[in-house]
C-alpha cells in the first residue's frame, strides 16, 4: 500500500508535462529507497487511464429525507507545505546533461597534466642513472 507521501509524489510525475518512460521512473523510485513492490506498485499507480467524472443527474424530483440519505463528498485534504519534501530527480531537469561537457575538459586536463609530469619524471631519472653509472665518460 502506498502512502499519502508517495501518492503525492507519483502525482507530481504524472502531472508533469513530459512522458517519463517506466525506467527512468524506477530509478527515480530507487533513488528514494523505495521498495521493490512500492516501485510496482507506483508505475501501475502512473500507468492507469484518469478517470473522467461524468456529472451526476439533478434529482430534482427527491424529497427532503432522501436527499438527506446521500452521502456528502469528502472534502480535500489541504497539503500542508511542511510535507512537502524536494524532489531530488526534478522532471525535466538538465542537471546530467549540463555536466557532461564540463565533465570531459576536466577529464582531458588531468590527462595531460599526467603525461607532462610522466614525461619530466622519466627525463629526471634518465639524467640521474647517468650522473650515477657514470655512462656517457
Amino acid at each position: 500500500m502506498l502512502s499519502e507521501d508517495q501518492i503525492d509524489y507519483l502525482l507530481q510525475i504524472k502531472a508533469s508535462k513530459q512522458v517519463i518512460p517506466n525506467d527512468t521512473v524506477r530509478v527515480m523510485l530507487k533513488a528514494l529507497r523505495w521498495q521493490p513492490d512500492e516501485i510496482e506498485r507506483g508505475i501501475t499507480f502512473l500507468n492507469r487511464p484518469e478517470v473522467k467524472e461524468e456529472p451526476k443527474p439533478v434529482a430534482a424530483e427527491m424529497s427532503a429525507p432522501e436527499q438527506a440519505l446521500e452521502p456528502e463528498e469528502p472534502k480535500l485534504k489541504p497539503i500542508p507545505s511542511i510535507k512537502i519534501k524536494q524532489n531530488p530527480f526534478p522532471v525535466g531537469s538538465p542537471f546530467a546533461q549540463s555536466k557532461q561537457p564540463h565533465r570531459e575538459k576536466r577529464h582531458k586536463k588531468i590527462i595531460y597534466l599526467g603525461a607532462f609530469l610522466g614525461l619530466v619524471v622519466f627525463i629526471v631519472a634518465i639524467i640521474f642513472y647517468t650522473r650515477m653509472n657514470g655512462v656517457g665518460q
